[in-house]
């Protein structure tokens, strides 16, 4: 069984979270269906060091427990959500961060529209990398505040 894939991200919120960039990317969707007790089990975090990574959140931390990692577990390299990846579009809501999480934290079913830039990581993947954790930027928990 393999993890579903979901409709393309709306085209404007694609190009706003590719904007004004020609460097390797990685696009997809992630669809999941949330259930009482299931937390979605990850960390994010916000940059607003360029005009793209305003539009949406950063992927702090996947836990080992959650939705994300049951869809890891069900998905291939690259459609696996790593650190670093940038959620830019939650079903139809993009541009707006505070909606965009609201959209997670309500909804029971979701499609989180992901954009991996391997050349941009956010000082959160430079830590986790270096093995550090006391030194990560403020992280918004979508783990356990996520419950169905």
């Amino acid at each position: 069984m393999s993890a579903p894939m979901g409709p393309p991200p709306n085209p404007q919120a694609l190009a706003l979270a590719t904007a004004g960039s020609s460097d390797e990317r990685i696009i997809f969707s992630m669809v999941l269906t949330k259930r009482p007790g299931a937390s979605l089990g990850v960390d994010v975090t916000y940059s607003g060091a360029a005009s793209w990574t305003r539009i949406g959140v950063f992927v702090a931390r996947v836990f080992e427990e959650g939705l994300v990692a049951e869809w890891n577990a069900l998905s291939k390299d690259p459609h696996r959500v790593c650190v670093g990846d940038f959620l830019f579009q939650v079903n139809d809501v993009h541009g707006d961060i505070v909606s965009m999480v609201q959209e997670m934290k309500v909804k029971e079913r979701l499609t989180i529209h992901i954009l991996r830039r391997p050349s941009v990581l956010p000082q959160a993947s430079w830590n986790a990398k270096a093995g550090r954790s006391s030194a990560t930027p403020p992280t918004s928990s979508l783990g356990a505040a996520l419950m169905s």
